[in-house]
């Protein structure tokens, strides 16, 4: 489950004075920033604002965090056995995710939570250290034997249109997120995606930047140029070279 800030803003108009004004900032706070900072510090529970966020949420779930209220039914239903919080690298969706494990742990669930470095701060570093905590994390479930099911409600958009395909491609059951307009759970197939063939090539040559020349002597003209209209490949100069998150996808089975 990817995890974004939502119990902040959410908590910040249940909560009054300083403590109003200071998660409000948390929550529009720039990564890395001075705010951002101070609210990964009080990402513990023995922190005053750590024990308002959960008490908030604990009295209204559903309408404090916006992970939870697309998780709802499943939760209801006894069907979530563990969950896999994915935070960006920011203070601030380090605290959220930190009081939803112990929201979800209170309730029975097992819970991990990664704070994947960059995300929010590099989009490609931080994309593909997402989708290798993804990787992981489907592969991780699927072994002992769990349905994994994507909640890619929160977080950034661009990284989670990503994150559908990628859910796809590693083998998880389904995603599901809240739609914006119905207010519904929309659950989503995972579609047995298919890349084109000869793409994986490139996962496999390109693991350094290569001379274009070299890559056409090995991959057709064709393939070449159509990657790079896809923006699979990026050309800097005379070289080629694939993203290393668009490689870790190009490899998947």
């Amino acid at each position: 489950m990817t995890v974004g800030t939502s119990i902040l803003r959410n908590a910040a108009s249940r909560a009054s004075g300083d403590l109003a004004g200071r998660l409000r900032s948390w929550a529009s706070a720039r990564v890395g920033s001075r705010e951002d900072a101070e609210a990964g510090e009080r990402a513990a529970p023995g922190t005053p604002e750590f024990k308002f966020l959960y008490d908030v949420l604990a009295l209204d779930p559903r309408g404090v965090s916006a992970e939870l209220n697309a998780m709802w039914p499943y939760l209801e239903a006894g069907r979530v056995a563990a969950a896999y919080l994915l935070a960006s690298d920011s203070g601030a969706s380090t605290l959220c995710a930190s009081v939803l494990k112990e929201y979800l742990g209170e309730h029975g669930v097992e819970v991990e939570v990664e704070r994947v470095a960059d995300l929010g701060r590099d989009f490609d570093k931080g994309l593909y250290n997402l989708l290798d905590a993804l990787s992981r994390a489907v592969e991780g479930y699927r072994r002992r034997g769990y349905a994994v099911y994507v909640n890619a409600t929160g977080g950034f958009k661009p990284e989670t249109a990503v994150v559908y395909a990628a859910a796809s491609l590693f083998g998880a059951s389904r995603v599901y997120y809240i739609h914006e307009t119905m207010g519904e759970v929309v659950e989503l197939p995972t579609l047995p995606l298919a890349l084109s063939p000869g793409y994986e090539d490139f996962a496999r040559l390109l693991e350094e930047p290569l001379a274009r020349r070299e890559l056409e002597a090995k991959v057709r003209p064709e393939a070449i140029k159509d990657a790079l209209a896809r923006g699979i490949l990026v050309e800097e100069g005379s070289q080629l070279r694939v993203r290393r998150w668009v490689r870790l996808l190009l490899g998947a089975r």
